[in-house]
């Protein structure tokens, strides 16, 4: 099983989706860069903010690698 469906496969066991998107924020430079700043974003959040009391579940992680291939929801483009 490639790394993509397991990614898939995980999303569907916990019903999770992923946030809608317009086109030009699924291309390929842009989406890299979102998933960098958004990574960043996400750290912090867990080191300092309100998130440091809490657990992560995944579903962060699962959304930045879908970012990363583009498989963010079309924005009725």
């Amino acid at each position: 099983m490639g790394n993509l469906a397991i990614w898939r496969e995980a999303g569907k066991l916990n019903g999770w989706r992923m946030p809608y998107a317009p086109w030009w924020k699924r291309l390929p430079v842009i989406r890299h860069i979102r998933a960098l700043l958004i990574a960043e974003r996400i750290g912090r959040w867990y080191r300092h903010g309100p998130g440091s009391i809490g657990l992560r579940t995944g579903y962060d992680d699962w959304v930045l690698v879908g970012i990363w291939h583009g498989l963010e929801e079309p924005d009725h483009d």
